[in-house]
């Protein structure tokens, strides 16, 4: 992590960041939403 934030390029190092994390919160959406219907809560 320190090094990403000594990169001069630090737009390019957020959009690696970006296109990691998005599809994480997308999979970890879709298993939450499936435990509340699993669950009915």
């Amino acid at each position: 992590m320190a090094e990403w934030s000594k990169a001069p390029d630090s737009s390019s190092g957020l959009r690696k960041r970006a296109w990691v994390q998005i599809p994480l919160l997308t999979v970890f959406y879709f298993l939450f939403l499936d435990l509340v219907f699993q669950f009915g809560l």
